[in-house]
């Protein structure tokens, strides 16, 4: 009997120490001195969408996930938040934004498609997003 607690207790812990998206002592990141933002990013629109993560099974908590509507580079093209959510709704705010891109997918040339972005909001907190989408 002392056995099944024992391996009931490390199951239990595997599956806490799984479960961890962000350590409690994190926080939103904050924009460094000397770091400069040249593109201009015009959001629009915000959009929040459960989603499962890759290779997870579903077990009945889905992953919230942010997308934006915005205009960068004169296309209109949809932004995805590439990083955890510190709280499951934060006041965003929609307008003129600052942005510097970060990488760029070599995989699509012409198009701005998975070139991971950081943005600059009103307040130096710094988030960074992914381009999921383009349209007209």
């Amino acid at each position: 009997m002392r056995r099944f607690f024992v391996i009931l207790t490390i199951c239990f812990c595997c599956f806490a120490a799984h479960g961890q998206k962000t350590r409690l002592t994190q926080g939103i990141e904050h924009a460094k001195a000397g770091v400069v933002y040249p593109i201009k990013v015009h959001v629009s629109g915000i959009h929040y969408r459960s989603e499962n993560p890759k290779g997870i099974l579903d077990l009945g908590m889905p992953n919230k996930a942010m997308y934006e509507n915005a205009v960068m580079d004169g296309e209109k093209v949809e932004l995805q938040l590439n990083q955890e959510i510190p709280f499951p709704f934060y006041n965003f705010p929609l307008g003129d934004q600052q942005a510097r891109l970060l990488k760029d997918s070599h995989t699509t040339k012409d198009t701005p498609l998975f070139r991971e972005y950081e943005l600059l909001l009103p307040d130096k907190t710094v988030w960074r997003f992914i381009v999921t989408g383009i349209s007209e």
